[in-house]
């Protein structure tokens, strides 16, 4: 939930510096906001996700055993042959993928929300301008939640499929023969196309749609229970 904290951080920031006036803030203010929540967000998660993939690789396989790392030993080897940099190895597509993928995230579940809004407003006249907007229904919430996830893992996932690629290649050379971002990307789309690009983003998506439905419930009542 931390990211949904700072997309409430911005979206202040966006009323008390940008759009004083504006409440509540259009859709395009929403998806902005999204996209800095999650580009600061980027920042965290790259060391992260970085010993997360160091973690699944294994150090030495044979046919009889596969050798792999703890975190700590995973944590020292990579301060040891990056320094603290390294850590960062792969931010490029972290910041992208989040960047992009929380804007699309919160802007497609603000988008959907508004449009079963539009979609009770045009079926009921009896609700006063000053009222109060009601909650939405549970089923629509979590649909709203759902296509949200679906936007976020799917419009961004092959700078993610880069990402985890960069983050899983070997560590044992020098420094500057790390592979950059659309280097790698563009090998992997010699090797393999747009198929590459989005291997594993149907199990991906599919297991998103799920997750975001929940979180955003939760995040909309909380939102409504603190207002």
């Amino acid at each position: 939930m931390l990211i949904c904290h700072k997309y409430r951080l911005a979206q202040d920031f966006v009323r008390m510096t940008i759009l004083p006036n504006a409440d509540p803030l259009p859709l395009t203010a929403l998806v902005a906001c999204g996209g800095m929540s999650g580009a600061s967000t980027s920042l965290l998660l790259t060391p992260i996700e970085l010993v997360k993939c160091r973690m699944q690789v294994p150090l030495s396989a044979s046919s009889h055993t596969v050798q792999l790392p703890g975190v700590f030993g995973t944590i020292a080897s990579v301060y040891r042959q990056r320094g603290l940099f390294g850590f960062w190895h792969g931010q490029l597509g972290t910041l992208i993928r989040e960047t992009g993928g929380s804007a699309a995230w919160f802007g497609s579940n603000e988008a959907v929300s508004l449009a079963f809004r539009k979609m009770r407003h045009a079926k009921s006249s009896s609700m006063s301008s000053t009222d109060k907007e009601p909650a939405l229904p549970l089923w629509q919430q979590m649909t709203a939640g759902a296509v949200a996830g679906m936007s976020y893992n799917f419009i961004f996932y092959p700078a993610d499929t880069i990402k985890s690629r960069m983050q899983t290649e070997d560590f044992d050379g020098a420094a500057s023969s790390r592979a950059k971002f659309f280097d790698v990307g563009k090998a992997i789309w010699r090797q393999h196309g747009l198929k590459g690009l989005y291997r594993g983003c149907g199990i991906t998506v599919g297991r998103a749609a799920p997750s975001s439905a929940v979180i955003f419930t939760i995040y909309e009542s909380l939102k409504r229970h603190f207002a």
